[in-house]
């Protein structure tokens, strides 16, 4: 964060700055908006939440604090800048630094599926020719982008900001505090459903990052999802420069040659200007489509084809994200930060892909409203055309997976459902053997990395 005094704070969030008696008008070089890990010298938001209220913890903050943005004056002796709304202050303190900062290139990039793999693959490939900030872990709402954007340096050439949403307005709100130069969105899939209505209500609130996109920006889109290339999307994306990526020979970005190693995918980009071979350290053929988007965007920034190589070759799956590794003998695919309808699809695809026998441990999809039953059944579909051997599903919706792979011929020799950790674990660990492939994939709720640690296959 940029050195930004008390005062200059308190104009940017339109706010007024309360100073106690003998302190200064310091200057704030970090923020916080949890009491847990806060540092001294902070300036602490005190956000308000469904289970919390920051403005309970300002009395008991130290003296060591630069200051608080706060709601209400409170009887402290520390710097406190009053304002209407914290978390609008939150965001106005983002967009005052991005405005400050001015990086040279703004990337954003949302998506229901893959749009953080992108995000990494864009900031392996830019921070070969740029210096890069970039939302980490799951910043990707309307506080994780604010606190991504307050992190910004005056030395950063390229900002990547990761976009997501539950429902309308959130990707607007986000987009017009980043006002990114280039955007990307990675697909449709059926995600917040449940609050959206339709895919054709997901694809519109995704569509909502241009309205922060510079008029003759550029906006790479899923050319192989046709919601994607409707009169709708033609309509609101006629002022800008727009490129398709996808599977498909017709889009703009396309691979070829795709060779599928043990451990990493080889393959070319194709492009209206070159052709290019790439290798990534991943397996699973949506790791392809994120890598046309991640090139289509190293391009448009003017990297060449070797910063674009060794920013694939660098690149390396992030927390619970799809990670592969052996274990006993036991090869773990651990994939249990999201699941919807489309990424275990994939996952399923890559499990198929191995050699040995194929377990999969699969649990809820969370957020698809009245579609939960159908999706849940497809995935059972998904089950019986990729050959899993085993079959374990945890939770009550997963059941249905089971379900339906039993009633429509599943060969394989175990297929069981759960809704007790514990009973999960030891049913695996009683099934495993060396030689094995194990996927473990669900929506972040239903935690599946501790039935990974009770099965004693934590990496």
């Amino acid at each position: 964060m940029i050195r930004i005094k008390l005062s200059e704070i308190a104009s940017a969030l339109s706010g007024t700055l309360h100073l106690p008696d003998g302190m200064s008008d310091k200057a704030v070089e970090s923020v916080s908006i949890d009491t847990r890990s806060m540092k001294p010298g902070d300036l602490f938001i005190a956000l308000r939440g469904e289970r919390f209220d920051g403005h309970d913890f300002i009395e008991k903050l130290p003296s060591s604090m630069s200051g608080v943005v706060t709601e209400q004056l409170k009887d402290v002796h520390l710097p406190q800048i009053v304002v209407k709304d914290t978390y609008d202050a939150l965001g106005k303190l983002g967009e005052y630094c991005r405005a400050v900062c001015a990086p040279k290139l703004c990337v954003g990039i949302t998506g229901s599926v893959g749009k953080t793999t992108t995000k990494e693959m864009v900031a392996d490939i830019l921070s070969k020719a740029m210096s890069v900030h970039y939302s980490v872990g799951n910043f990707n709402n309307a506080i994780g982008l604010p606190l991504t954007l307050i992190g910004l340096s005056p030395d950063t050439d390229a900002l990547i900001c990761e976009m997501g949403m539950s429902n309308f307005g959130e990707i607007s709100y986000l987009t017009k505090l980043c006002r990114p130069d280039i955007a990307v969105i990675t697909n449709i899939g059926m995600s917040h459903i449940e609050m959206l209505g339709s895919r054709e209500g997901i694809r519109d609130a995704k569509l909502e990052i241009v309205e922060g996109l510079k008029k003759g920006g550029t906006l790479i889109l899923n050319g192989d999802e046709p919601l994607l290339r409707d009169e709708t999307v033609k309509k609101r994306t006629r002022d800008f420069n727009v490129i398709y990526v996808g599977f498909d020979r017709e889009n703009d970005v396309y691979p070829t040659d795709i060779y599928r190693g043990r451990n990493y995918l080889s393959f070319d980009i194709v492009t209206p200007q070159s052709e290019q071979r790439v290798t990534i350290p991943a397996i699973g053929d949506h790791f392809v489509r994120n890598a046309l988007f991640a090139c289509a965007v190293g391009l448009t920034a003017g990297c060449d084809s070797a910063e674009i190589q060794r920013g694939f070759a660098a690149y390396e799956p992030q927390g619970l994200r799809q990670k592969i590794y052996e274990r006993r003998g036991i090869t773990v695919i651990a994939d249990c930060y999201n699941a919807g309808p489309e990424s275990m699809s994939a996952a399923l695809k890559v499990l198929s892909a191995q050699h040995g026998r194929k377990i999969a441990v699969l649990g809820d999809m969370m957020e698809l409203g009245n579609m939960s039953r159908i999706a849940h059944k497809e995935v059972g579909r998904e089950v019986l055309e990729n050959g899993v051997d085993v079959l374990f599903t945890y939770g009550a919706l997963s059941r249905g997976i089971a379900e339906y792979a039993l009633k429509h011929g599943f060969i394989g020799e175990i297929c069981e459902s759960f809704e007790d950790k514990e009973a999960l674990a030891a049913a695996i660990r009683d099934t495993v053997r060396p030689g094995d492939h194990i996927l473990f994939k669900a929506s972040r709720k239903m935690k599946l990395e501790d039935v990974i640690a009770l099965s004693d296959l934590g990496e």
